[in-house]
Formats: C-alpha cells, structure tokens, sequence
C-alpha cells in the first residue's frame, strides 16, 4: 500500500465532554441564516460536547478489541456525518475498527503522522481529550475532523478511543455551510476555507480541547 493511502486510511479512522444527552443525535440549526457570534460559539461548543460526552462513556468502559463494536454502536451509531472509529492503544497504535470496512488501519502506527507530533506529546505530558483541526482532502479522500479520548490509569494514558466525522457534517450542523464566505484557523494554522471575507466578517475564538479554533464568517 502506498504511503499516502496508509496515512488516509489511519487518519480516516483515527480520531471533552460536557453535558448533553449521550444518545441525542446530532442535529444541525433550523434556519439558513447567517448566525451572531454569540450563536456560532454555542453550536460549535455544543457539537463537539455531544460528540465528546459519547466518546467519553465509550472510554468509560474501557472496550478491548473483543468488545469495541459492541460499546461504540449505541454512543455513535446514529450519530450525523460519522466515516469512522478505532481503538488506539498506549503505543499509538490502531488495535480495532468500529466499520470493518477500514480493516486494513488495523496495526497502524500513528507515530507515523507528523501532524500529530505535537498531540502525541501533550497527551503524554498531561492526558486529556483531544480535537484536531480538519483535515483536508481531495477527490479521494473525504475532509475530516478527528476526535481523541483517552483511557487512564495511574495517570498515564493506557489506550485511546477515537472518532472521525465528516467536515461537511459539522459545518452544515453549525450553519457555517450558509454563510458566503468562512475561515477557520486551529492553533495559527488554516485548516478550512470557503470564499473571500471582508471587513463585515464576524469572528469568534472558541478554546476546544487540546486546542483553540477561530472562526471567521459572513
């Protein structure tokens, strides 16, 4: 295999918590309007509670290889946008797959992926939920944002469930898919864009885990 399409293939499927319901599906806004700040920072704070809430009570159960399928399905099954989900172990490495369509992730080192050089050291460091900027993509690979929650033990992280949701989701979830024109930058780097601002663009800054995201839209 290639070594791109081993990159797409783990980061495909590689991937908080505030309260919500666990088994609420994650709804997008009801109008087409562009919307304040005040409510762009809500939907997204809000979405990725709802998703990291689920990823929580999945880590909760501490699932090994045997039981990964069985624990995610209720918490993610229904869950808008979802392209997949894995079980990483201490070594950063995919141990299981929740679609068994991604089979070939399994036994993949992240370690390989430069882009998560730095994620890798915090969570070393201090193990905590983690949210990576979306990832772009092309004709082939889909555009993807990945979500990371630990286990621990002894306060050391044992293992890692994860989840990737499809960009588009999250974008028409929080109405940033009506808007002419938007950037979002993670941590000083441009991660997603459509359109060109202008003075008259609104902007937020919202702390996410692991990481900060500004918003920028009209």
């Amino acid at each position: 295999m290639k070594t791109g399409a081993m990159l797409f293939c783990a980061l495909a499927v590689a991937g908080l918590a505030w309260g919500a319901d666990p088994l609420a599906p994650v709804k997008p806004a009801a109008t087409n309007s562009v919307p304040t700040e005040l409510e762009m920072k809500g939907a997204v704070e809000s979405y990725f509670a709802d998703l990291f809430q689920r990823l929580g009570k999945a880590a909760e159960k501490v699932p090994t290889e045997d039981t990964f399928r069985d624990v995610m399905r209720p918490l993610i099954g229904k869950v808008g946008g979802l392209f997949g989900a894995t079980l990483i172990d201490a070594e950063w490495e995919i141990r299981q797959v929740y679609f068994r369509r991604d089979f070939l992730a399994v036994g993949f080192s992240l370690k390989k992926v430069k882009e998560l050089d730095g994620f890798r050291k915090l969570m070393a460091e201090k193990p905590a939920p983690q949210l990576s900027e979306p990832g772009h993509g092309d004709i082939m690979q889909p555009r993807l944002i990945a979500m990371r929650y630990p286990m621990v033990k002894d306060g050391k992280m044992t293992g890692m469930v994860s989840m990737m949701i499809r960009t588009e989701s999250f974008l028409k979830a929080v109405k940033l898919d009506a808007c002419k024109a938007y950037r979002i930058t993670c941590l000083d780097k441009e991660a997603e864009s459509k359109g060109t601002l202008t003075g008259a663009k609104k902007e937020v800054k919202i702390a996410l885990p692991s990481t900060e995201w500004r918003i920028q839209y009209e």
